[in-house]
């Protein structure tokens, strides 16, 4: 079982998906250090205040990822990008002495490309228009896969406001096709092109 540096988010990034990030809490800073040291890499999970007495805070599917590039931003604090690796389960988390969780985890396979059917194929038109509307999150990617429903069903996965409940769900299945339908529903039922529109 591998152990692993965590750094809860309230925003998620998957296999194949890239993410900015700024590091200013001295416990990430000493992470982002530790991580280089070797190969640059660390686990990201969801991070949400729990409703609930004895809930997690922290998602139980989180993302192996590895820091591709860093630089000093304009208010002096680090920022580092990152691209997704693959999936794993929380095992065991024990917090270390400035509150950085480390935790042993369980690999999950990557989710296999999967062709669009033509109900879903819009869901793929409607993410090349958020990608037009956030340049930011456009040029993060040099190569994208907008026909590859595992890749494009992922990339929504990662934008889309979903509590820690409902991203384990749709992330613990062994394909995309759970997580397809739910987007499909969410279309569907918002009345509108954009699954964003929903929240």
């Amino acid at each position: 079982m591998t152990e692993i540096m965590l750094f809860p988010l309230s925003s998620i990034v998957l296999p194949e998906g890239k993410m900015r990030l700024r590091i200013f809490e001295a416990r990430y800073k000493r992470l982002v250090v530790e991580a280089m040291k070797n190969d640059g890499e660390f686990g990201i999970c969801l991070f949400e205040k729990p409703l609930n007495v004895g809930d997690s805070e922290l998602s139980s599917v989180g993302t192996l990822v590895k820091i591709v590039d860093f630089e000093r931003l304009e208010d002096g604090l680090l920022g580092i990008t990152v691209t997704g690796i693959k999936r794993f389960t929380l095992s065991r988390i024990r917090v270390e002495h400035d509150g950085l969780r480390v935790a042993k985890v369980v690999w999950l396979p990557n989710w296999e490309m999967k062709v669009f059917n033509k109900e879903s194929e819009v869901l793929s038109l409607q993410l090349q228009r958020v990608y037009q509307q956030f340049p930011q999150l456009n040029e993060l990617y040099v190569q994208k896969f907008f026909d590859d429903a595992s890749w494009v069903t992922q990339r929504w996965l990662e934008i889309l406001p979903l509590s820690n409940k409902q991203f384990d769900n749709l992330a613990l299945e062994l394909d995309c096709k759970v997580a397809l339908d739910f987007l499909n529903d969410a279309l569907n039922s918002s009345g509108s092109s954009d699954p964003l529109a929903t929240n």
